[in-house]
């Protein structure tokens, strides 16, 4: 039917300008995120040296996410063409194509990760890790906290828990913070991310004015975890409160 036909090429058109307007609104926050790294990149290299991988990681996920959307725009202008050609019998091929490219830069245009089934672990953590530190803090526990139910005892779940505190922390909802810091210390007590625990949940009750806590947890830090990173800081701040 040639009025079918219309119909349906004219929901792929529009179908076709929303994914456009997703991904140049996508492509543009990639270039400017990719040129802010670059730029920290620069300054990090003049200053050590030891930072450089990280940021170099970030660049090389960027540079994917450039490949694939352009794979996406290629694959469909050629979907729209054969469907055109045949008269209709490649929309669904079309819609299926579109869907396909969404899930590979992680949704429908949204922050959310997505990890297809039977991907690796480490990938969703990463994932959830790089929404982190774009400041995208829900989106961030969502990934986390998919990771911590499907990965329970991943040597990569301690890490997890310390940063879905964090997600809190930096979205300064303290109490909830401090019961996340609280379940690191519960579940993963001989882990790296233990005293890091500690060390955060005494800034956090010495931000509120909690003075006695404060002193609690940091004395935790340095009678607990002496040879941690953090058993300086947690002497320089029981130093402090002495004074």
């Amino acid at each position: 039917m040639k009025s079918d036909v219309a119909d349906l090429e004219s929901a792929l058109q529009a179908q076709m300008e929303m994914e456009r307007a997703q991904r140049d609104s996508l492509m543009t926050e990639i270039r400017q995120l990719r040129s802010v790294l670059l730029d920290s990149l620069n300054v990090q290299q003049r200053r050590d040296i030891s930072g450089t991988v990280d940021l170099q990681r970030q660049i090389a996920d960027l540079a994917v996410a450039v490949t694939q959307l352009t794979a996406l725009t290629g694959e469909t202008q050629r979907q729209l063409a054969l469907q055109r050609d045949s008269g209709g019998g490649e929309l669904a091929g079309a819609a299926a194509a579109g869907a396909a490219g969404a899930a590979l830069i992680g949704g429908d245009g949204d922050d959310t990760p997505v990890v297809a089934d039977g991907g690796e672990p480490q990938d969703l953590y990463e994932a959830a890790l790089r929404q982190f530190r774009r400041g995208s803090y829900e989106t961030a526990r969502t990934g986390l906290d998919q990771f911590l139910e499907q990965y329970p005892g991943h040597e990569l779940a301690p890490d997890a828990q310390y940063f879905r505190a964090e997600t809190f922390a930096e979205s300064d909802a303290l109490d909830e913070a401090l019961a996340e810091y609280a379940r690191v210390l519960e579940l993963y007590p001989n882990s790296r991310r233990a005293p890091t625990a500690l060390y955060k949940s005494g800034l956090i009750e010495l931000r509120r004015g909690n003075i006695d806590d404060a002193r609690t947890f940091f004395q935790r830090v340095v009678q607990g975890y002496p040879d941690s990173d953090e058993v300086d800081l947690a002497q320089r701040e029981l130093s402090r409160l002495q004074n």
